[in-house]
């Protein structure tokens, strides 16, 4: 059985400070908003979305932070025989938990706000979406050290939500760039050749995204590139050629696009190697008002808890 090489505990406070501070540049048109993302980019405080009806406040995380807690708890929690619909109720249970957190995507957060249970939501999801969902919330998953275990789960918890190709691959992408960070001794910069060594048949059509650069424009979603390959994409370069989290977060906010997913997943990454790095204070200080239910306090115990269980495995 593998062993965890890096274990970390402020896995998740990491994916969380990076997902609220990254939001605060989500989706924006960098020309009309560029005092805005020079503020940002200063690296200083949490900063609000500008546009109202996005309903981002600033240090709050959104749903890749929310539905990467779930998935955790259903790994150290669940049964030997995870299911569909066990990872369909750790959906609806975090995000009531939560207080019906804003910030997940409007279709998918308005069946929450109807739900229960996980049979409800499954019920009422159409599983077929090519954006990156799956991958947002994949992190988790790269501590389990049997790969094939890995990309079975990984996969299974994409098929609830991201049911296609796109969806999948994306899941199993992030999956196995955090195994490696956790368990592989080389270098970040090889991440993907581990992936594309890994990856199921199914997928090689997408190693291109471990092979050549990000464009370094914005992510975004387009009919011919679906946004859950730009993501990875874009998430492979920033882990492979970046060499600080201060680096990878300036740069997923220039990207510009999604850059609360881009950021929150390549930190989930990356984390596991940089634990030495110092953050700015007001980061975990801040992290959700300092609420002790939803912020630093609780996302440090649980990836306490959640390394402890992978390293006595």
């Amino acid at each position: 059985m593998k062993r965890l090489l890096f274990p970390c505990p402020d896995l998740f406070v990491n994916i969380a400070i990076a997902d609220a501070y990254a939001m605060a540049t989500e989706f924006l048109d960098q020309q009309k908003h560029e005092s805005h993302i020079a503020n940002v980019l200063r690296l200083d405080q949490y900063y609000a979305h500008p546009r109202l009806e996005v309903g981002h406040l600033a240090s709050r995380y959104t749903d890749d932070t929310e539905m990467s807690i779930a998935n955790a708890k259903v790994l150290v929690d669940a049964p030997e025989s995870i299911s569909k619909l066990t990872f369909a109720d750790a959906y609806v249970n975090e995000f009531i938990r939560g207080g019906q957190r804003r910030g997940y995507s409007r279709g998918l957060q308005a069946i929450l706000e109807r739900v229960h249970s996980g049979d409800e939501l499954v019920a009422q999801l159409i599983p077929n979406s090519t954006k990156n969902g799956a991958a947002m919330r994949a992190v988790p998953f790269g501590a389990i050290p049997d790969i094939d275990e890995l990309l079975r789960l990984a996969t299974l918890q994409a098929t609830v939500t991201h049911d296609t190709p796109e969806g999948r691959f994306s899941a199993r992408a992030v999956a196995l760039m955090s195994h490696f960070a956790l368990y592989e001794p080389g270098k970040l910069w090889e991440v993907g050749a581990f992936c594309n060594k890994h990856l199921p048949e199914e997928d090689r059509r997408f190693g291109h995204v471990f092979i050549l650069a990000w464009n370094g424009g914005p992510v975004l979603h387009r009919a011919d590139h679906p946004i859950a390959i730009a993501t990875v994409h874009a998430v492979a370069h920033l882990v492979m050629h970046e060499t600080s989290l201060m680096g990878i977060l300036r740069r997923a906010i220039r990207f510009g696009g999604d850059t609360d997913s881009v950021a929150a997943i390549a930190w989930g990454i990356a984390t596991p190697r940089y634990q030495n790095e110092a953050l700015h204070e007001f980061m975990e200080r801040d992290l959700e008002s300092g609420s002790s239910q939803t912020g630093t306090v609780r996302l440090r115990k649980l990836g306490t808890q959640f390394m402890q269980h992978f390293s006595a495995l």
